[in-house]
């Protein structure tokens, strides 16, 4: 029965792209951050390496989402205390046709919920998480490392505090298992991946950044983040806003708990309502290769504050 939900569900939404083409999902916002939803074909300019490019496909339909939810077991407590209290909010950002999975990761990435239709599913899975985060950090300034005598808590003038945990967050591998999982899903389902995490990302990651993004673009994944933690302080440089920018996503960064909310179904609405540019790319490749794509929208009666699209693609040898 719930084969049958799924087939009915990818067959509703059904768009046929041809295989030559390179699709190119759009998010444009004013200064607001306002979708800007009533643009058309002419108004946009897709260039590659440089070259513009003749627009063959032009869609607005909204598709339905595969989404794989990655949890940073490192986050303070005070984050996953407020990631508890908003599960129900996270959960019901997304419609009847999207499917979710869960996982949550450190040093390794653990799945704790295959995709699902199911949303008492997903509210399930998340209650049986044992999240041990570090304590929340220190009020004075970004420094959190408390004083501690061989990992042993010592006495201070604000109280007993403990040393801090050794930072073991690999944020590639996580992105890489998701991305893993994303590519197996429909075509026709557009694939994305949220995840809640500090930000930082230990050394000793099996798969490097530039592994991890030939996997995620050649999905057609686009990544969007909630940032807490040391994510706060360093926004424009963390690996979540690197994966974001590259896929056409965006980062928030909630401090109060109705912001989270606030955050979960603005990524909703954002992945759900994009334009889908395609086009047959210029050149066959002898090899692999990455090409660089730039997005802008050319009408200057259009008041745009932000154009978010994917950097480039990974162009393989045709056969």
């Amino acid at each position: 029965m719930a084969q049958d939900l799924s087939q009915a569900k990818d067959h509703d939404f059904s768009l046929k792209i041809p295989v030559e083409l390179v699709l190119v999902p759009v998010t444009v916002e004013d200064k607001d951050g306002k979708l800007l939803d009533n643009l058309q074909k002419d108004d946009f300019e897709v260039r590659e390496e440089g070259t513009v490019q003749n627009l063959k496909l032009f869609s607005t339909d909204p598709f339905p989402l595969s989404v794989a939810i990655l949890l940073d077991r490192s986050t303070d407590s005070r984050t996953q205390s407020t990631i508890k209290e908003t599960l129900l909010p996270l959960i019901e950002s997304f419609s009847l046709f999207d499917e979710i999975a869960l996982f949550e990761f450190e040093n390794t990435t653990d799945k704790m919920q295959d995709f699902t239709f199911d949303k008492d599913q997903i509210l399930k899975a998340f209650k049986n998480i044992s999240l041990k985060g570090s304590p929340p950090p220190v009020s004075g300034g970004p420094f959190t490392g408390e004083p501690g005598i061989n990992g042993i808590p010592v006495e201070t003038g604000t109280g007993r505090v403990s040393q801090p945990k050794t930072l073991n967050v690999h944020i590639d591998d996580a992105v890489f298992a998701a991305s893993q999982e994303l590519r197996r899903r429909a075509k026709e389902r557009r694939k994305v991946i949220i995840i809640i995490s500090n930000g930082q990302n230990a050394p000793g990651n099996r798969n490097s950044y530039e592994s991890t993004m030939e996997s995620v673009l050649t999905s057609d994944i686009v990544l969007y983040g909630i940032g807490q933690g040391s994510a706060l302080l360093g926004r424009k440089f963390n690996t979540l806003t690197k994966y974001a920018d590259a896929t056409g996503g965006a980062v928030f960064y909630p401090m109060k708990t109705s912001s989270f909310s606030d955050s979960y179904q603005r990524i909703a609405q954002m992945a759900r309502n994009q334009y889908v540019l395609g086009y047959v790319p210029p050149n066959d490749v002898q090899k692999v290769t990455f090409r660089r794509i730039s997005v802008r929208v050319k009408n200057l009666e259009v008041k745009v504050s932000n154009v978010r699209s994917r950097k480039g693609y990974y162009a393989i040898p045709r056969l």
